[in-house]
């Protein structure tokens, strides 16, 4: 609703982007990206769990590649 009135601009969400939605958004050809915290969680970097994070961000990637059809 909001990239209406904005025809020649593209978008960079950034709040409320998780797994279960950033398909949705990327499919969106106003998307140009998302943001995404829930990759990079405080409390993982408190514990030193880079294998999680690093989990997250590989499903976050995969994710990019199937909305965006990259090759």
């Amino acid at each position: 609703a909001m990239a209406a009135p904005y025809q020649n601009l593209k978008f960079m969400p950034t709040g409320g982007i998780n797994t279960g939605n950033l398909k949705d958004y990327l499919s969106c050809d106003k998307i140009l990206c998302c943001g995404g915290s829930w990759m990079v969680k405080g409390n993982l970097v408190a514990r030193g769990d880079f294998d999680q994070i690093t989990e997250l961000t590989k499903e976050a990637v995969s994710l990019v590649y199937s909305a965006r059809e990259v090759k």
